[in-house]
């Protein structure tokens, strides 16, 4: 930067930026520092450093407009490398949402091919068991008859649970209350009690914070009622004034955090991978036997 002062001074060409501050740029996407952090740090800069260069230029008999020039160009280099450094963070942030989204559609298709798949599979070995009885043992016809209409019931169902999956995974602002309340109505088994409350005004949130807010607490939801087995699931969400907390609680078998297996399909790493993406954290709290409790902590930094 004080070599682009000088050439501003001495009105030279002024010398590429490196490459480093790409690299930056993606460090501080990978830390979670959002572009305002670098915005005030570059101010504080040019505060500090502008009165050191002018005090050294005029030290050096340079009129005042070289030292116009010298602080027009300290700024412009400031800002300059700040802007490349939000470029890289903003590059590789869409990325990561694109990766994530991605992995969102593989799952739904695994979904689609180890359940829906399977269980049609099955009732077509039903079915060609049907024909095959029909004529010498119509009882065990019939039975192969009936479990084809219920493996395809169950099929019906995963279907229409992956449809309303696709269907609400864009929630607009304001919505993530009904579109978590309407995905437990149709996910939970009956006779589980479930509750969605919201403290605060969800309409304040910026919309993609709602979107990646109401995918991680579905997930956790999802989670609940596949893998713990619960009797109750409590979903919260508090909007502040520069911040909100959501958790998705459920009192169900529990787990080992640590011992846990990132190959059974939980999900935990994308969930984590969402919030970070938003300068958040994801906290995952169980035992086995206890139930667990997945917290979401996201800066808001849209905040008026």
């Amino acid at each position: 930067m004080l070599a682009d002062v000088e050439a501003a001074v001495t009105r030279r060409p002024v010398a590429p930026q490196p490459v480093l501050m790409r690299e930056i740029g993606v460090n501080r996407a990978l830390h979670a520092i959002h572009p305002i952090e670098s915005v005030r740090a570059a101010t504080a800069l040019f505060e500090v450093a502008l009165p050191v260069v002018i005090d050294e230029l005029r030290a050096g008999g340079h009129d005042e407009t070289e030292l116009l020039a010298a602080g027009t160009a300290l700024h412009r280099s400031i800002m300059s490398r700040i802007a490349q450094g939000s470029v890289s963070y903003a590059s590789y942030l869409l990325k990561k949402v694109n990766s994530s989204h991605e992995d969102e559609r593989h799952r739904i298709a695994r979904e689609l091919h180890d359940r829906v798949a399977h269980a049609v599979g099955n009732a077509l070995q039903h079915l060609q068991l049907h024909d095959v009885y029909v004529l010498d043992d119509p009882d065990r016809a019939r039975a192969k008859l009936k479990a084809a209409q219920e493996v395809l019931n169950d099929a019906f169902d995963v279907i229409r649970h992956l449809a309303t999956e696709l269907r609400e995974s864009a929630v607009e602002a304001g919505g993530l209350e009904v579109a978590l309340s309407n995905y437990l109505d149709a996910h939970a088994p009956f006779g589980m009690v479930h509750t969605v409350l919201v403290h605060g005004t969800v309409l304040r949130l910026p919309a993609e914070v709602v979107e990646e807010l109401y995918l991680v607490l579905r997930e956790a939801a999802r989670n609940a009622l596949l893998h713990a087995a619960p009797q109750r699931v409590d979903v919260e969400i508090e909007v502040g004034d520069t911040s909100v907390r959501a958790g998705v609680r459920d009192d169900g078998c529990g787990f080992d955090v640590d011992g846990v297996d990132r190959a059974e399909g939980m999900g935990l790493d994308s969930m984590r991978e969402r919030v970070e993406l938003l300068g958040g954290t994801l906290v995952v709290a169980s035992a086995p036997g206890a139930g667990t409790t997945v917290t979401v902590s996201l800066p808001w930094l849209d905040a008026e």
